[in-house]
């Protein structure tokens, strides 16, 4: 277990690393680190390489600095940005530093790393199969921590800016149609998965879901309000905030949504009263057995299993919000109101993910093409 102290600004950080400590210290724009077998032997050097710098005139930086991109990189992750981004993405990024770019480029002073060095890194990722969308984090990753390195002063320019991205093949989406959608709620009507899939078809995302309470809810005026998701963070699954305002939304609820919820509720009320003083008390619609947050993994299951019951080919959760967006658009609801729906941040961003999916509008448009000919064949 990491051993970890934060202090005031030209003090640092401690922590311990494997039968070491290591500590890291910025000072007047400046990050130094040091490495011995205790604590205080730690900080010592520290404090002692920050004493040795050369000064510094109108935020240049007089003198090459010797920090390596692995002594800063982690450290700066860990401690500064970690607080700035998702859960999710800190452990995407930090699983990016220690495969990919602290073994490619973490022995390379900052200051000597250049766009050259970066791009034989995105290189080297794309020839070992590595995904676009992994090299762009890898990327951006790195843009990220060097902006970082500038504002400290460190280093005069981010060698990263500027750099093209890996181009990424955009995910295929394959909304269900009404037929299926009716299919799947009539055969799971009056099951744990009845309400899940009405929730699933109301444009949620997973997290969204799962991070449902029942106080979310008021049946009587058919609302539901959607501000939190269930996320894990450090190991932990907890209830977080949406990441944007956008998200934020109130969904108007079907009266079928409404029925399948309530009679949910009692069955969650059954589950409550199997398992006695095991159950965990969150309010939470989705809860696993014991009244707990749910795993991701095990509603997926569910879903494939769903599907695999009509008969649908297997498509990712996710489709199941391209299915409401999509529905929703082809029976003429307005793009701006698909948008506050689903909680996006733009109507762009909705139409171009659901308009070129929607076949209703394309047959209308189509038959109106033919009434214009009909006229003019009547014409002549």
């Amino acid at each position: 277990m990491n051993h970890k102290t934060r202090k005031s600004n030209g003090q640092g950080h401690t922590y311990k690393v494997g039968n070491s400590w290591k500590t890291v210290i910025t000072s007047q724009g400046r990050t130094v680190t040091a490495t011995a077998k205790t604590q205080q032997e730690s900080k010592r050097r520290a404090k002692e390489k920050i004493h040795q710098l050369p000064a510094a005139n109108n935020g240049k930086v007089l003198g090459a600095s010797k920090v390596t991109l692995g002594e800063y990189l982690l450290p700066w992750l860990d401690f500064q940005h970690k607080n700035a981004i998702a859960s999710t993405t800190y452990r995407r990024y930090r699983g990016l530093a220690v495969r990919n770019i602290v073994p490619a480029l973490g022995s390379m002073q900052l200051n000597k790393i250049t766009k050259r060095e970066i791009a034989t890194l995105m290189s080297s990722m794309a020839a070992n199969m590595i995904g676009a969308r992994s090299q762009n984090q890898a990327l951006a990753l790195i843009s990220k921590c060097m902006k970082s390195a500038v504002d400290s002063g460190l280093i005069l320019a981010n060698p990263a800016h500027g750099l093209a991205k890996s181009p990424e093949q955009k995910a295929q989406i394959t909304p269900l149609n009404e037929n299926q959608v009716l299919a799947l709620l009539d055969k799971h009507k009056g099951t744990f998965m009845g309400a899940r899939l009405h929730i699933a078809f109301c444009g949620l995302r997973q997290g969204e879901a799962l991070g449902l309470q029942w106080n979310d809810f008021d049946f009587e005026e058919g609302t539901m309000q959607v501000h939190q998701q269930s996320q894990e963070v450090d190991g932990v699954r907890k209830f977080v905030k949406l990441k944007t305002e956008s998200s934020v939304r109130t969904v108007i609820l079907s009266d079928t949504a409404i029925e399948a919820l309530k009679h949910h509720k009692a069955e969650i009320a059954r589950m409550r009263l199997s398992a006695g003083t095991k159950w965990s008390d969150n309010d939470l619609v989705f809860p696993n057995r014991e009244g707990s947050f749910q795993q991701p993994k095990l509603d997926y299951q569910r879903w494939q299993q769903a599907l695999d019951s009509c008969g649908i080919p297997r498509r990712s959760l996710h489709n199941a919000r391209h299915t409401a967006g999509t529905l929703l658009y082809a029976n003429d609801v307005g793009i701006e109101t698909v948008r506050r729906v689903l909680g996006h941040s733009s109507v762009g961003l909705t139409s171009r993910t659901y308009v070129h999916n929607a076949e209703k509008p394309l047959r209308r448009a189509a038959e109106s093409m033919n009434n214009i000919y009909k006229k003019g064949g009547s014409a002549a």
